[in-house]
Parts: structure tokens; sequence; C-alpha cells
């Protein structure tokens, strides 16, 4: 007889980002001879379906019925509509103790009802929010033979980005983690020794992020006409791309003759600044959707990864996993220590500067540069990049499952 799975997740399609990307490979890759997959989820998009069944799965998608709602982000929006959308959650926060209240308590109800109609054997929350682990706490205290998965993704009490309030909340989360759960799982290596330390009593596992892409054949590599360089995301905090236009610069004034460069930022706002020069052309392109992001990444010549140096280790970044499937060199603008740094010098897979070396990051780029200029062909490591397909990832998480 199968398994009732259930997901709770406020990150799901038809919204993107890479926690969607998560979610939709969960859904798309558990075993269905094994489980029946029910997804409960946020309804952030008006347009979008309450109830419908997609890979196998039954998703319900529950609205947050309240004035006082968390403002949304968009790549595409300006500066100011950001710091506006800052001040106006801090507000939110501030009047309502928790503005997702609302969805919980539905939650809770649904819950209920999935149990009543076929009862659950396993749920699965999927933070951030912690809203999605919070809200299934008492249906678990109630139902002690429930298993639960908790996927916390990143860190928790340890997130260096937090305030006083939220880390005092994620360490009573983790204390019931450690008191109910079954498994936590995480993205990196790294964050799960943390994890290991403040759950000891949970099994911990590492669930990379990865990839969803078919690897290009060799025979569809493609070079451009100037050599382009594709960076897809966003830059906020100490990511930006200062020290990497220094270099580029720098890069460009050894040879001006010759070398041209045009860089493409894929959905990502222009919240910094861009040096003049002849020989550096800059090309900002609408936020788009995942698919077409990757296409982008494919048709480019480098693709660029920018991850400032950290006192806590473990972050890949999800476009890392793209990039890698694109088979295309990487210029990693990163902590050479880290993950990222780690995971692309394994796979042969692009080129590794300091982020705070303006020498290295101009080796890197020429480096890459030399791959477009000679129409060398990456010789990275086809089946290590293919091994951190999503199916992969996912396939652990179903033998993880079958553990319980």
């Amino acid at each position: 007889m199968k398994k009732h799975l259930v997901l709770i997740t406020t990150w799901f399609p038809p919204v993107n980002g890479v926690a969607v990307n998560r979610m939709e490979a969960f859904v798309k890759y558990f075993d269905k001879d094994r489980f029946d997959v029910s997804v409960i989820t946020l309804k952030k998009d008006n347009a979008a379906k309450s109830e419908e069944r997609i890979d196998g799965a039954n998703i319900y998608r529950l609205t947050n019925q309240t004035f006082f709602k968390l403002a949304e982000f968009n790549k595409g929006h300006s500066r100011l509509m950001h710091y506006c959308k800052v001040l106006w959650n801090y507000f939110v926060r501030y009047l309502a103790k928790n503005p997702l209240q609302n969805w919980m308590n539905a939650v809770n109800q649904k819950l209920n009802d999935l149990d009543n109609s076929n009862s659950i054997d396993i749920i699965i929350t999927s933070s951030s929010p912690t809203e999605s682990h919070i809200t299934a706490f008492k249906f678990l205290d109630s139902h002690p033979k429930v298993k639960w998965i908790a996927d916390c993704r990143d860190e928790l009490s340890l997130n260096p980005h937090q305030d006083v309030a939220a880390k005092k909340m994620n360490e009573s989360v983790e204390e019931f983690i450690n008191k109910r759960a079954s498994i936590l799982t995480t993205v990196s290596e790294p964050i799960a020794n943390d994890f290991s330390r403040l759950c000891p009593e949970v099994q911990v596992r590492e669930i990379r992020n990865g990839h969803n892409l078919t690897l290009p054949a060799v025979s569809e590599y493609h070079f451009n006409a100037v050599f382009t360089i594709v960076y897809a995301g966003t830059f906020y905090g100490l990511r930006k791309p200062h020290n990497f236009f220094k270099a580029l610069t720098q890069f460009i004034n050894t040879d001006e003759n010759t070398r041209k460069v045009h860089v493409k930022f894929i959905g990502t706002p222009r919240n910094f600044e861009i040096p003049t020069h002849s020989k550096i052309s800059v090309e900002f392109i609408e936020q788009c959707t995942y698919r077409e992001a990757c296409e982008y990444q494919l048709n480019a010549d480098a693709n660029l990864l920018i991850l400032p140096k950290l006192e806590a280790k473990g972050v890949y970044s999800g476009k890392l996993f793209d990039y890698l499937a694109c088979c295309k060199p990487i210029i990693a603008v990163v902590d050479p220590t880290d993950v990222a740094g780690q995971l692309i010098r394994d796979c042969n897979a692009g080129y590794i500067a300091d982020f705070d070396n303006i020498n290295e990051i101009e080796t890197a780029i020429y480096a890459a540069y030399q791959d477009w200029n000679t129409k060398t062909i990456l010789n990275c490591d086809r089946v290590k990049i293919e091994k951190l397909h999503r199916r992969y990832q996912i396939e652990k998480l179903n033998h993880l499952i079958d553990s319980l």
C-alpha cells in the first residue's frame, strides 16, 4: 500500500525562484509507485488554481486572508520600490505577530481533512519561511505516528542576516525539530554539520538543489562573435560586481586594441555602478522564466558567479548548478575554500578567483577569454555534473523516506 506524503511549502509554481525549483523537483521525482503525494502551499498568484494535479501529485493552494500581507520582491523593481517594500514588511511584522497566521490556520485544517480521507504517513515541511514548519506543529503533536522531515534548506538560528526576534523564533523551531523530526535535510555539508550540532537527536542529510537540465552535446557548443559573459540573478548586500568590473577594466586595458567584452545581466536590478569603457558593453535583460534564463546561460561564452566571503560556510547559490549543466566556463569570484569553489574545481568547470583579489579575477577572465578566442571546448567532468541532476538528489530523499 502506498504511503501518503504531504509537502508543506510557501514556494511552488506558478511563482519562480530557487526554492520553487527545489519544491517542484521534490514533487516531480518522488516515487509515485510508493507515495501518494499531496502539496499544501501558499496561493500567491490569483490566477493560479486552488486545486490541481501536477506530476501525479495533488496540489492545494491556500490563500492568506489578511490585509497585512508581506510584500513580494520582484527583480525588476527599482531600488526605491525595493526599499519601500522592506519598510512595509517591517511595519507588517510590527503590527501582526505572524502575517501568515491565516494561511497557517488553513493549512492545519487541510491537514486534518486530508488525514480523514487518506491517513497521512509522512509530512515534509520546507523553510524559509519557518511558518512552513510551525504550521505543522499542532498536527504533529496530535499524530505521534506521523513521520516528519524538516527540509531547512539554509540556516535557521545561524542565519547571519536575521534580527534578534527572528533568531529567537528560529531557535525554538530547531528545538521542536530536535524533539520531533526524524530527518532534517539541507543544501550543503557545512550547513548540515551545523544542524547536526544544533539538533543532535535528528538524522541530518545533505540534499543539494541540483539542476534540471539535459547537458548539451559537444556538437552544440556555441561561440559568440564578441566574448559574452552572462550573470543570472540579483545583487544585494556584499554580493556586488564592483571587483569584477575593476578586474574586467584591467583586463581590457592590457590589450585594448583587440579585447572586447559584452556582459549580459539576466533579471538583475541595476543597483550597482558600471564603468564607462568603449570596449565593455552591458545589457540588462528583464526577469524571465527559468527556462529562458538557462538558454541565455547555454549561449554564453562564460557564466559569472559572484559570492562574497562569509563567516558561515556552505553557500552554493542555486544558479551554480545550472551554470555547471551548461558546460560553459564559469568565472567564479568566490571564497576559494567554500563549497562553490570546491565543486567547480571538482568538476573542472571553470576558473576560480578570490572575491577580494582583483588580479586573480582578471586571470580568471583571461582564462575564459582564451577558451573563447581559441575556440576551446571546456573539458568539464560531465559525469559528475550529470549526477548533480535533481532526479539523483531526490532519489536520495526517496531512500531516506524508505528508512523511516
